[in-house]
């Protein structure tokens, strides 16, 4: 059948949609299968401390490197990191008892580098060290663990934030550090990447955290939201009432 004129504009508007891909979609796709991947595989999560090479005063971060595909000597995937989300690419070479590869992301961010990593295959580990494209950057190294990530209502010190709607007398008693750090345990529950130092220093060295991504708002259930509102109602009233709150 010949399309119609007034079929036209449409055929088109459908053509044009089938052919533009949302980067985001693709890589939502990936990260799904990269964090359900068996756990004795290579590509998958790997999670552990960013730190620095020399003593410079420069803080450690919690890391976690998405490897999501490996084909033909070729490596792609992401990191994320202090708030950063980043992607790579690159190549790498099996013997056997381990796999060396050199991973570098864009070039087009302000923390930018290249990974230069080995994987040992038994017992399964991975380490290495990154050095920024730009020179004022310092290095850094690191250890990572293969590990899937699990969201854990009942993980951290406030786990009743995930648990039950709270009520003002939950909260009204409490110091405005208590109530940041209360709201913020239930975005790290969910593996959210804080680009705030101070609040990674929280939660980057408790064993159940683990950074996954740079925007955990979707994750949050009903009871989360409500009571990460609350929570921060309460944070302004401290930043007005400093003088007598919470004694």
């Amino acid at each position: 059948m010949t399309p119609t004129k007034w079929m036209m504009p449409v055929i088109a508007l459908f053509s044009f949609a089938a052919g533009c891909k949302n980067p985001s979609v693709v890589k939502d796709t990936a990260a799904a299968h990269t964090l359900t991947a068996p756990a004795n595989s290579i590509t998958g999560t790997w999670t552990g401390m960013f730190e620095p090479t020399s003593n410079n005063q420069v803080s450690s971060n919690k890391i976690t490197l998405f490897i999501d595909q490996m084909d033909g000597g070729n490596i792609y995937g992401y990191s994320v990191c202090a708030g950063n989300d980043r992607p790579f690419k690159g190549t790498y070479t099996d013997d056997g008892d381990k796999i060396t590869a050199t991973l570098k992301e864009p070039g087009n961010g302000d923390y930018d580098g290249t990974f230069a990593l080995v994987i040992q295959k038994n017992p399964l580990s991975l380490s290495g060290t990154w050095t920024p494209f730009k020179s004022t950057l310092s290095s850094r190294q690191y250890t990572l663990v293969r590990k899937n990530f699990v969201y854990d209502p009942a993980a951290g010190r406030y786990a009743e934030t995930s648990a039950r709607l709270l009520t003002s007398d939950d909260v009204n008693n409490l110091l405005k550090d208590e109530l940041r750090y209360m709201r913020n345990e239930i975005f790290a529950r969910h593996g959210y990447s804080f680009k705030i130092k101070e609040v990674r220093a929280m939660f980057d060295n408790q064993d159940w955290y683990m950074p996954i991504s740079t925007d955990v708002r979707k994750k949050l259930t009903g009871i989360e939201t409500a009571n990460a509102n609350l929570i921060k109602r309460y944070e302004s009233y401290a930043d007005s009432s400093y003088d007598d709150y919470g004694r």
